[in-house]
């Protein structure tokens, strides 16, 4: 699992590379896993390079997966990160096309909704580099003032250069995530991000989790960008016998019941 200085590193910056988080007998199997799961969810059929795979509930669906998001690793480092009583926000399988994904934070918003924490964690199946598509961070960015003042207002890049600064994307002072299978990336969901150079097939598996949500705001920003979905868990686990699965996902329905304001999250110009 993480250490303490490791998600002291989180809490600064707002993200932290885990290298060889997984060994690589496990690694190989989460891979053959999530490929055959995969091809089963598309039918056996290949992957349409124009359109990829983009899979929700994706580790819930499957026992093995299931476990690792039980197992220290993964649910001892959320914990540490995001406290006690933390949910489960879903999970996610890739097999991508776009080459270009422009700075944006998932979770943009003003002081208040970025204070709320919502973790994301993802492992890649396969070595991702600077020149093709990794992971690219602006350390400190999930907080304010850093977090509003790149594209402000619209909270997303949509031209070649990022406002206001009149700087090429890839050119933006970052962080580059080289990372091999095995490794595990946690981010932040409010930290600025962005992918360049990617290539058609790069394969990746992402968890999602939240603190608890302990305002009106929290809660309303947690449906808003959890939909419908977050709050009516998959039945494998709503079922499930372990006690880590059911403090996960076991106080989402009334979570998705409880009345909240009418706050309006940003929505970015895409």
């Amino acid at each position: 699992m993480l250490t303490d200085s490791q998600v002291s590193f989180f809490n600064s910056f707002g993200y932290v590379f885990a290298p060889e988080f997984f060994s690589s007998s496990e690694i190989e199997k989460i891979t053959n896993v999530s490929d055959s799961f995969m091809k089963e969810l598309r039918e056996g059929e290949e992957v349409d390079p124009e359109k990829g795979q983009s899979e929700d509930r994706f580790v819930e669906r499957s026992e093995y997966l299931t476990q690792i998001v039980a197992e220290d690793r993964i649910y001892e480092s959320a914990r540490k990160i995001l406290g006690e009583r933390f949910l489960w926000a879903g999970s996610e399988g890739h097999i991508t096309v776009n080459s270009t994904h422009q700075w944006h934070p998932d979770r943009p918003g003003n002081p208040d909704e970025v204070s709320y924490t919502r973790l994301k964690v993802n492992i890649y199946l396969d070595p991702i580099r600077s020149e093709s598509g990794c992971l690219r961070v602006i350390p400190g960015s999930h907080r304010w003032p850093l977090h509003g003042e790149i594209e402000p207002e619209r909270f997303h890049q949509v031209e070649d250069t990022v406002r206001p600064f009149d700087v090429l994307g890839e050119k933006m002072p970052s962080v580059l995530l080289e990372s091999n299978p095995g490794d595990a990336i946690f981010f932040n969901q409010s930290l600025w991000h962005a992918i360049f150079n990617g290539w058609a097939g790069r394969r990746y598996i992402a968890l999602k989790f939240a603190a608890n949500p302990q305002t009106d705001t929290h809660l309303a920003s947690l449906k808003y960008y959890g939909n419908s979905k977050m709050f009516a868990p998959d039945p494998a686990w709503v079922g499930s016998a372990s006690d880590r699965i059911q403090s996960m996902v076991g106080r989402l329905p009334k979570l998705g019941e409880k009345p909240v304001s009418d706050f309006l999250p940003i929505r970015p110009d895409r």
